[in-house]
């Protein structure tokens, strides 16, 4: 059976993450000097309630982390479409600062070397481009998401995460196989922590905009479809409702139920109001567009994609001069 950790965050965080990292046997699986590369949730170039990882969460463990070994890296790719990059991102989250004080590295992944490799999901082979760093260069790969809903995959949790790990800014073409190739991602990369910072959820629509909410909880596992169940359970969602974590179970990358679980504190303490999905028209036009291989080609990856995203933040109010460029 698989442990998570659930806890409230409460003054002190260092003692939060040690006390987490202890229950789940951390010694036992990072040793002295081991290279660790460490995936926050960086979906903004700046903090963002419920959206991104906190800086105060991920110094946190880079602190905990750093009396074991100092062969740490913080990874994140370039924002989709080139968006911003990874570095303004490290800037914006004063992660450069952090990695200073620390001894550790912030890397980004799509100017890193890279390579295709090859798993098996569902039956079929999926291949993926990952970053050398990850595949060769990294003995313990830790996730640090923020558990919030997606107007494009239901929720971003455990699995989620490591989309960033594709250093490929134009990862959207993946979109139409994004169930396969995301649990591909992760069987490859096998995370060995999942560490949620819930200091801060986000609801009714996300990924990068929505209503945080406030709920100062720390989720840590050595599972990260463990740690996703989990966080299901607090958002009050059916796990089996979103098609990658379907798929998770069928792959028995997830438990199928809580009771395979063993948490250290009773859950039902942590729990809020039910998280409800709400998507606006364009998004429910953009999850068709997901959903197509020939539409994400035409609409994100041609001559149509600027006239066409331009002509749709024009029509939601918004300047057109925020759409991406391509």
């Amino acid at each position: 059976m698989q442990k998570v950790w659930i806890s409230k965050i409460g003054a002190d965080l260092d003692r939060e993450i040690e006390s987490a990292l202890e229950w789940l046997e951390w010694h036992s699986v990072i040793a002295p000097d081991a290279r660790v590369s460490i995936k926050p949730n960086l979906t903004n170039p700046t903090p963002k309630a419920g959206v991104t990882t906190s800086p105060a969460t991920l110094e946190a463990v880079i602190r905990a982390l750093s009396t074991r070994t100092r062969n740490i890296n913080v990874v994140e790719s370039d924002g989709g479409s080139s968006a911003w990059t990874a570095e303004d991102a490290f800037n914006g989250h004063g992660i450069f600062e952090m990695c200073r004080r620390y001894g550790v590295r912030a890397i980004n992944l799509t100017r890193y070397p890279r390579e295709s490799v090859a798993t098996e999901i569902a039956g079929g082979r999926v291949e993926v481009e990952l970053s050398q760093l990850l595949t060769r260069e990294t003995d313990v790969f830790i996730t640090m998401p923020v558990p919030k809903l997606h107007m494009m995959t239901g929720v971003s949790l455990g699995f989620k995460n490591q989309w960033g790990c594709l250093p490929d800014v134009k990862r959207l073409r993946n979109h139409c196989d994004f169930s396969r190739k995301v649990l591909a991602i992760n069987k490859i990369l096998k995370p060995h922590f999942a560490i949620f910072d819930g200091t801060w959820f986000l609801d009714r629509n996300g990924p990068l905009d929505g209503v945080p909410i406030r709920m100062d909880l720390l989720i840590a596992s050595r599972d990260a479809g463990a740690g996703s169940l989990v966080c299901c359970k607090l958002m009050g969602i059916d796990p089996r409702s979103i098609p990658h974590l379907r798929l998770a179970m069928a792959e028995q990358m997830m438990p199928r139920t809580i009771s395979d679980i063993v948490t250290n504190d009773a859950l039902e303490q942590f729990k809020g109001s039910p998280f409800k999905l709400h998507r606006q028209w364009f998004q429910w036009m953009t999850l068709a567009i997901f959903h197509s291989r020939l539409a994400t080609i035409a609409l994100y990856d041609s001559p149509l994609a600027s006239p066409a995203h331009r002509l749709v933040y024009f029509f939601r109010g918004q300047s057109a001069d925020l759409a991406p460029k391509w």
